[in-house]
């Protein structure tokens, strides 16, 4: 009998939920879905959650070497840093303090060693204080220390994935995107660091070099790490080893439903780019999965419109919004999209050019969030919004 967690009625939080699905099934795999516990985010909830949240905000120092491209790519904290991927052209990663205050750029564009030209996504190697990041356009990885933010070495990526990847232990395991070659059915493979080939797991229900996003949907969480495959007609978070890939839960939306096999197939027939068909289509687009201590976060893309599905992990109940009224409830200002982990928050940029014109027009914001402002510019970096399940 399936276990649930609902706005309804909640039974187990996540990690208790994991937890029994460790001790009583020690190996399943996506044969076995029907026997994985569901965090169920279908019903909408007339929960004003402003009062559940604590909130905190971050102003990111605006200078000449830290100019954050409006379009944040990821976010991640690390020993009372906070790591910021800034996207667009011209993709950069930069290091502030946990009170915003810029600390260094890492890296810089160019084609020489250490030198890259477009980050599509980073890594925390924790166990050596190491911070990777990946060149779509020249195929490499490149690492730098985190003590001392100096460059250390870089090597190519595998011809079967070159967007993100994470570390797990000493091993690497990459996000699979190739369509053509001898591990093209695998969501998943693991390297070790000289990228030579351990294991691969979650076989793909639907193959194509067509991707969606989210860019990375490979987190650690409590020295472990998690993955969730981008096309899958049952959304499921794995928690992965070298030698094995367990479903921990699965996720459900309610009347929004990730695209079926055969509709992929056909919308994709002829190798044509299906995204935009796909964006449009009612099914959901792409899903972004955030784990903290108290929270677990997911965001969707559903016909363009973002919603968000919030999960307490301390009464398993489940909360579901568009993010318009998300940010509505929390008078933040509009929230894009979830981008990442500060310490135990999920965070969230806001752009105070769009905040500057709201409080022009009697928009009255959480007080921390008004000094903030009263402190910003148009073309200020942006502040993030942080948010978690209080005690």
């Amino acid at each position: 009998m399936l276990k649930r967690i609902s706005g309804g009625t909640a039974t187990l939080g996540i990690t208790a939920i994991v937890l029994a699905l460790l001790l009583t099934s020690c190996t399943q795999n996506s044969k076995k879905q029907d026997t994985v516990p569901i965090i169920d985010f279908s019903q909408k909830q007339n929960v004003n959650v402003s009062d559940m949240l604590e909130l905190d905000f971050v102003k990111l120092e605006t200078g000449e070497n830290c100019l954050i491209n409006r379009n944040i790519r990821q976010i991640e904290s690390f020993d009372s840093k906070i790591f910021v991927l800034s996207g667009g052209e011209s993709s950069s990663l930069f290091v502030f303090d946990r009170s915003g205050k810029f600390i260094t750029p890492i890296g810089k564009m160019g084609s020489g060693p250490g030198e890259f030209i477009v980050i599509t996504s980073f890594s925390i190697d924790r166990r050596r204080n190491i911070v990777s990041f990946t060149d779509v356009a020249q195929r490499k990885i490149i690492n730098y220390s985190i003590d001392n933010y100096e460059f250390v070495s870089e090597h190519k990526t595998p011809d079967y994935a070159f967007i993100c990847f994470e570390y797990l232990g000493d091993k690497i395991v990459w996000n699979n995107l190739q369509e053509h070659n001898d591990l093209a059915a695998w969501n998943f493979i693991v390297t070790d660091t000289n990228q030579k080939y351990v294991n691969r797991y979650v076989e793909k229900e639907f193959i194509t070099g067509y991707h969606t996003g989210p860019l990375k949907n490979l987190y650690i969480y409590k020295d472990e790490l998690y993955a969730y495959p981008a096309y899958q007609t049952v959304p499921i978070i794995y928690r992965l080893s070298e030698n094995d890939a367990v479903p921990v839960c699965r996720l459900q939306f309610g009347k929004y439903k990730l695209p079926p096999k055969d509709y992929l197939e056909k919308i994709s027939a002829g190798n044509v780019n299906f995204l935009v068909t796909l964006n449009q289509s009612g099914y959901i687009y792409n899903f972004s999965v955030f784990e903290t201590e108290k929270t677990l976060c997911v965001h969707y893309l559903v016909s363009e419109a973002r919603h968000i599905g919030i999960c307490s992990k301390s009464n398993g109940k489940t909360y579901n919004y568009t993010m318009e009224e998300f940010q509505d409830m929390l008078k933040t200002g509009k929230m894009y999209e979830i981008l990442g982990i500060v310490n135990d928050y999920v965070a969230v940029a806001l752009q105070p050019f769009d905040l500057i014109e709201m409080k022009a027009n009697g928009h009255k914001f959480p007080q921390k969030l008004q000094d903030l402002l009263n402190e910003s510019n148009d073309d200020d970096n942006p502040i993030l919004c942080l948010f978690k399940f209080k005690d």
